[in-house]
Formats: C-alpha cells, sequence, structure tokens
C-alpha cells in the first residue's frame, strides 16, 4: 500500500510542474507542502533587567524564530461531499545550534457540506485570527510590526493569556455570514473556583470590500502549555474574558483596519484597546503602519505605533524592515527588525 501510494504522489507531483506545493495525490485526496523559511537581526530594548542589562538597555541578536515552519495538510473527499482534514506545523529557529522544533497549528477534523465543520488540536483561535490580531496583518517579523494584542498582553509584556491549546472549533459559512466557535480545555485551581474550558464565539460578516468581525471570549483558569517540554504544564491565565469588534476595508492597492476591544483580567480590572492600520502596496513595496491606544487603568495609559516596510525581490521572497513603539517607560520592549523571508 505504502508503495502505491508513494507511486501515485510522485507521479501527480511530476505532473502539477510549478505548482510544486500542492498535489492531487487521487482525483479525491489533496496533499499540500508549505515552507517558510527567514532571518532577521532584532534589537530589543530589555524590559525586566538582569544583572547584565538594565531595563530599557538595548539586546542585538540574529534570529529565524516566528519566520521558520513546515507545514502539512490532507484533504480526502468522500463521494458525499465530506471531507476529512489533516493537518501538521512545526515552528523552529534554524539560526540556533540544536534548538527544538515547536508544534504548532495542527489538527485533524471533517468537513461537511452545509453542516460545517469540526476541527481538534493546537492552533490560533478564529477569534484571534480576525479581532485580536487584526492590526498586526501587514507584519512579517517575529515581534517589530505588532502592538499589544488583546488578552496575549499586560502592559507591553506577554501575558500568560492562551485560547489555542486542546482546542475544538465548530466553524460554518452562510453566504456572506461567518461563523466559528472555539472552545479549549485548561485547568481549574485546588479550589474549583476558576473555570476549567474557555469558548471564543466569533461572527463575521462580508459586504462588498467591507468585513467585520465581533468576537467575544472566556478563557479558563489555567491554561496548558508545554514550553518546549515534553509534558503539559499548566500555567494561570492572566485574563477572564474579552469582547472585541473589528472591520477591515480594501480599496484599490489600500487596505485599513480598525479594532475596538475590552478585557478584564484576574485581578477585576478592566483594559481598553482601540487603534487602526493600513497597508499601501507601490509594485514591490507594501508600507504599513499601525497605531493603538491602550488603557490598562488611569495611571497606564499608552499610545503605540509600529511602522514597516517590504520588498518583494522576486516571487515569495520578501526583505522587510519594521520597527514599533509602546510608549513605556525606559522605551521598554520597543523593537527594530530587518531581515529576509523566503515560502516555497
Amino acid at each position: 500500500m505504502m508503495k502505491k501510494t508513494a507511486i501515485a504522489f510522485g507521479i501527480a507531483a511530476l505532473a502539477c510542474g510549478a505548482q510544486a506545493a500542492e498535489w492531487m495525490v487521487t482525483e479525491d485526496h489533496k496533499f499540500e507542502a508549505n515552507i517558510d523559511v527567514g532571518a532577521y537581526f532584532q534589537q530589543i530594548k530589555n524590559s525586566t533587567g538582569t544583572s547584565l542589562i538594565g531595563v530599557g538597555q538595548t539586546t542585538s541578536s540574529v534570529l529565524g524564530a516566528g519566520l521558520n515552519q513546515i507545514q502539512f495538510k490532507s484533504t480526502k473527499t468522500l463521494p458525499n461531499g465530506v471531507k476529512i482534514i489533516g493537518q501538521i506545523e512545526l515552528d523552529f529557529d534554524p539560526l540556533q545550534d540544536n534548538y527544538p522544533a515547536y508544534t504548532d497549528d495542527t489538527k485533524v477534523g471533517v468537513d461537511i457540506p452545509v453542516w460545517g465543520r469540526l476541527t481538534a488540536g493546537q492552533w490560533d483561535s478564529f477569534m484571534e485570527d480576525n479581532v485580536n490580531e487584526a492590526l498586526g496583518f501587514w507584519g512579517i517579523g517575529d515581534t517589530a510590526a505588532y502592538t499589544d494584542e488583546p488578552l496575549a498582553y499586560v502592559k507591553g509584556a506577554k501575558s500568560l493569556g492562551s485560547v489555542d491549546s486542546k482546542h475544538i472549533q465548530y466553524y460554518n459559512k452562510y453566504e456572506d455570514f461567518e461563523l466559528a466557535i472555539d472552545f479549549n480545555a485548561g485547568y481549574v485551581d485546588t479550589n474549583m473556583t476558576t473555570p476549567m474550558y474557555g469558548v471564543a464565539t466569533t461572527l463575521g460578516y462580508k459586504i462588498g470590500d467591507l468585513q467585520m468581525y465581533l468576537g467575544s471570549a472566556t478563557l479558563p483558569g489555567w491554561y496548558s502549555d508545554a514550553a518546549g517540554g515534553t509534558t503539559a504544564a499548566y500555567k494561570q491565565n492572566a485574563y477572564t474574558n474579552g469582547t472585541g469588534f473589528t472591520a477591515n476595508y480594501t480599496l484599490g492597492n489600500t487596505k485599513v483596519a480598525g479594532m475596538i476591544f475590552q478585557a478584564q483580567t484576574v485581578k477585576a480590572e478592566s483594559y481598553n484597546i482601540g487603534g487602526f492600520a493600513v497597508q499601501q502596496t507601490i509594485d514591490a513595496w507594501k508600507l504599513g503602519f499601525t497605531m493603538q491606544k491602550v488603557d490598562y487603568g488611569s495611571t497606564d495609559q499608552y499610545t503605540q505605533y509600529a511602522f514597516g516596510a517590504n520588498y518583494t525581490l522576486v516571487k515569495n521572497a520578501t526583505v522587510f524592515l519594521e520597527a514599533k513603539s509602546l510608549g513605556l517607560s525606559s522605551g521598554a520592549n520597543d523593537a527594530m527588525e530587518f531581515g529576509m523571508k523566503y515560502t516555497f
């Protein structure tokens, strides 16, 4: 059986010509391979301080984290139209010797006509992709293009919030409407006072070139993150829930996006984030800019900026320069990245 499949796969690969990342193994079985490689020079200002580096002092490095991944997808279509879906993705940093590869965006499930798609695994929720991360759509690098993301940052530093691990998603689309419900399993504390499960519900609507999303999420008290180890470790969430609305509009070579978001922390604090982003395409150039205001309480209010430019050398090969300012004291977590990314 393996030999027969391998031969069919090889013939299909030869027949597909320039579209080498996608093969029809058989008439009802599609296989995809997507590979990203990249490297960048990064400067970032320290946020916590160590015995060697003070708060706000700049550290420099050459990295590949966030730009390198290998992804395989398989879709088998049954005679009744039902699709069996499988996906595996690994992230890694090839610029560091003997660096581990991490699981990311891995899923398995079924897509049933009319009834919708049900998948399980580990990947970003639909709300995270389309609401929380709406202003970072133009970024390429690892961190320098991105201002504070709702439910993922607290005052410029990454929090422990997560809606990715141990994930089940229901998704369906009807005409111009989309609905996604994402569940993720976590862990309750010893007093059983925090929720074990999280759920994010997102509704999308498209009219012409205007796309809108409304999402609301509750988070488990603790979430699973192996953090490079071989067993899952549970970490406490910094947030309990959040609700946001985003809209993006494309007009010719210009795309703009706006977001408003409110989040509640485990300390019963209410955080508000709002901003906009714009990308302009000029021939092989793309220019991006983001501005947002964050309100982390009466004494913690910041205006944050990110900007960048990238140039496409050839198809799927891009060089980029990106930078951000988060408005924190001493410039903590401000960053700049210059590098190249190639997809094949």
